[in-house]
C-alpha cells in the first residue's frame, strides 16, 4: 500500500512555527482566530502566488478541502467555506488544516513510500497528523489556552469539543 510520508515534524516544532506566524501577523493575543479572513487576506501576503478556490460539492464530494502546495493553492468545498464564514467549528478547523498543508508541506517534504508489512507510519511523519496538529495549534494558540478546560477552549476558540479535548491534552 502506498502512502504519503512527510519530513518529520514534532508538535513542539509546529507550535514554534505557529508562534512565529502569530507574532509576525500580530495575532498572538487573538483567542477566536479569524481563519477565513486569514486565508483570504493574509495568506496572499505571506505566500507568493497563493490563491484559493471555492469548489462545488459535485467537484469535491468526499473532501472538505484539498491543498496543492506546489501551486500555492487551496480548494475548499463550498458548503465548508460557507459554514466557516458563519463560524462553524468543524469548518473553521478544516480550513486551518488545509492551511497547515500549504505552510508545512511542499514537493520536497512529501514522498510516496511503501511501508514494510506490519510497519506503521509514525504520527510525526504523517502529513495528515501534521496538518491536524497545525490546525489545532493555530486555532487554539498554546499561550492563550493554558489553564482552560476543554469546554472553555471550545467556546472561546470556536472549535469542536473533540478538537479542544485533543489540544487540551497537549498543553
Amino acid at each position: 500500500m502506498n502512502i504519503y510520508k512527510a519530513a518529520p515534524l514534532s508538535r513542539l516544532s509546529i507550535r514554534e512555527y505557529v508562534k512565529h506566524i502569530r507574532i509576525v501577523t500580530g495575532t498572538e493575543d487573538i483567542m477566536f482566530f479569524p481563519i477565513v479572513e486569514f486565508m483570504e487576506l493574509v495568506l496572499p501576503q505571506l505566500v507568493e502566488g497563493f490563491y484559493y478556490e471555492i469548489c462545488s460539492k459535485e467537484k469535491m464530494p468526499n473532501k472538505c478541502g484539498e491543498t496543492f502546495p506546489a501551486k500555492n493553492k487551496i480548494c475548499i468545498r463550498e458548503d465548508i467555506y460557507e459554514k466557516a464564514v458563519n463560524n462553524d467549528p468543524f469548518a473553521r478547523f478544516s480550513i486551518a488544516h488545509e492551511i497547515g498543508h500549504l505552510l508545512l508541506h511542499d514537493v520536497g517534504s512529501i514522498s510516496l513510500c511503501r511501508l514494510e508489512h506490519g510497519e506503521k507510519l509514525k504520527s510525526f511523519e504523517d502529513p495528515e497528523w501534521q496538518a491536524d496538529c497545525f490546525g489545532g495549534e493555530f486555532l487554539m494558540y498554546y499561550p492563550l489556552i493554558k489553564g482552560l478546560t476543554p469546554s472553555e477552549i471550545s467556546e472561546q476558540c470556536g472549535v469542536t469539543k473533540r478538537a479542544a479535548s485533543v489540544q487540551h491534552s497537549c498543553v
